[in-house]
């Protein structure tokens, strides 16, 4: 592995920041859901139903609803600060998850009741990354130890969204299996 180029901090050296570590531990632990949502949703919704057309009609208003309603979770976020505001949004958002992955466990759940679980998780979603983003600019004031946190973190988020539905998968195989399936 080669060393940083002359004048470039390393990765080491933006987590060595005051509450870098655990500040971006924990939005990385947040931000893994996103990359597991979508085929965690898929599945759950596919076997409860039967319908892959439900499971992606139900996947859409969840991205709809995350999309359309981001500027208002920013707007809360901005007028209340992070924590006040990522924390209850964190909550809600796991507890509309942990719902939707109840209300799917029986087969034959109704669409209607799933679609309106992931519509309201998907409006609860926390802006983690943005939030993130935001927050290395407070962790320091050199713009080149800033630029390799961007960096730091647009890496760490690609390799959430592509280690998520691995996790899925591994999840799935060790898995009990249901009486019946």
């Amino acid at each position: 592995m080669s060393a940083p180029a002359q004048g470039r901090p390393s990765y080491a050296a933006v987590l060595r920041l005051p509450y870098a570590r655990r500040t971006f531990g924990a939005a990385l632990l947040g931000r893994l859901s996103y990359g597991m949502v979508a085929l965690s949703v898929m599945l759950a919704v596919t076997r409860a139903t039967g319908s892959y057309a439900v499971a992606g009609t139900i996947m859409a208003l969840f991205g709809a609803t995350s999309v359309l309603l981001s500027p208002v979770r920013a707007a809360l976020v901005d007028r209340h600060g992070p924590r006040p505001a990522l924390l209850p949004m964190a909550l809600l958002y796991a507890g509309l998850l942990g719902a939707l992955a109840a209300a799917s466990l029986r087969p034959g759940a109704p669409a209607f009741l799933l679609g309106a679980i992931a519509a309201a998780a998907g409006a609860a979603t926390p802006p983690l990354g943005p939030s993130m983003r935001a927050v290395w600019r407070e962790l320091t004031d050199d713009q080149v130890l800033l630029q390799r946190a961007y960096s730091l973190d647009g890496v760490a988020e690609e390799m959430l969204f592509v280690s998520g539905p691995l996790l899925v998968g591994a999840l799935v195989q060790i898995a009990p299996r249901r009486p019946g399936s």
